[in-house]
């Protein structure tokens, strides 16, 4: 009898492009224990791979939207990414363009589901930037956040201010790490 393997627990991490998210996950990856193989799929045009030659560590890019037209992409490009590496862990940043809907029917999608286990889905936010974006993006970002199991803030400033605003669930890049490390 042959069992089934274990599913790879993958962290979502969403957010307005510029709201930090490159200095999160590089901090992520810098937390990263070094036995761990990770592996990064990169949408957010964060280039990533550039200085990412980490041993275990395995970092690959889509340029399409990964919620929209560039589904198969996403797709193709997780599983590409998985079965060559092998991770232990795969970290999903998404383009802050992403709508977290059709994000997460993406990575439900059956072939996906099987190999991977999303959780925790992480929201980026810098309350600066929010208040400057046009109101679409500032809406797509509102969706972000509501989609998210927590959003994370780059300092106490900004996550006083996003607590101000009503913003729940409100954690640091910390507190963050921690959390995508023990799941």
């Amino acid at each position: 009898m042959t069992s089934t393997p274990a599913r790879i627990p993958a962290s979502l991490v969403t957010g307005a492009t510029g709201a930090e998210k490159r200095a999160f996950i590089r901090a992520l990856i810098a937390a990263r224990p070094a036995v761990e193989r990770w592996a990064v799929l990169d949408n957010d045009g964060a280039d990533l791979a550039s200085g990412a030659a980490v041993a275990q560590l395995a970092v690959a890019a889509i340029n399409s939207c990964a919620c929209c037209t560039g589904t198969v992409e996403l797709r193709i490009g997780i599983a590409r990414l998985v079965r060559q590496s092998h991770p232990r862990r795969l970290i999903i940043a998404a383009s802050g363009a992403a709508e977290p809907e059709a994000l997460e029917r993406a990575l439900a999608q059956e072939d996906l589901a099987r190999g991977i286990i999303v959780g925790p889905r992480l929201c980026v936010a810098e309350p600066r930037l929010a208040a400057a974006l046009p109101p679409p993006a500032r809406d797509l970002l509102q969706r972000q956040m509501a989609a998210a199991d927590h959003v994370v803030a780059s300092n106490a400033a900004a996550a006083a201010a996003l607590q101000a605003a009503g913003i729940p669930r409100v954690i640091g890049i910390e507190d963050a790490i921690r959390l995508v490390l023990v799941s």
